[in-house]
Parts: structure tokens; sequence; C-alpha cells
């Protein structure tokens, strides 16, 4: 009896930090995670610029995409992603 009162009565200022603080971390996790991101992306986005025309060919991107993932805002892998499966499916389709 005496633990469950005492757990009721903890639940002010205290249990507020600690949500507080689990939102923080929360918060830390999500940036720190988004800088990887964007530090994966600009790894990518180096090696695929020194490629070759025929190498890029080779994994269905031209130059252009190689440029146009670099200026955008977005993911750069899923807009080159994007890209590529755009490419497959108009080879894909039969012409008119």
């Amino acid at each position: 009896m005496t633990t469950l009162l005492k757990q009721q009565a903890g639940t002010g200022a205290g249990d507020r930090a600690g949500r507080l603080a689990r939102f923080a971390r929360r918060l830390l996790a999500k940036a720190a995670a988004e800088l990887s991101r964007q530090a994966i992306n600009r790894r990518v986005l180096h090696k695929l610029s020194v490629m070759t025309d025929h190498e890029l060919k080779d994994i269905g991107l031209i130059r252009q995409d190689v440029t146009d993932a670099g200026a955008g805002p977005a993911d750069a892998s899923q807009f080159l992603m994007s890209r590529r499966n755009e490419r497959r499916e108009a080879r894909r389709r039969p012409s008119r």
C-alpha cells in the first residue's frame, strides 16, 4: 500500500521532466539521423558524379539525373531510384 501511494505521489514535476528528457532524446536522435542521411547522400552523389556516362547508363541513370539529385531538397537516393524506375517503365511500355 505504501508503494502505491509513493507511485501516485510521484506524478508531478519529476514526471514532466522525464517526458521532457525523452522528447529531447527523440529530437536529438532525429537530428542525428537526418545529418547522417545527408552525409550518405553527399557521398553517393560524389561517387556517381565521377562515374562515366557508360557506367551511369549501366545502372539506369544519366548525368542530368545526378545533377538534378544534387540540386533538389529531397532525398537524393529516392530521387535517383524514381528516375531509374521511370526509364524502366518507359522501355517496357509498347510504343504507339
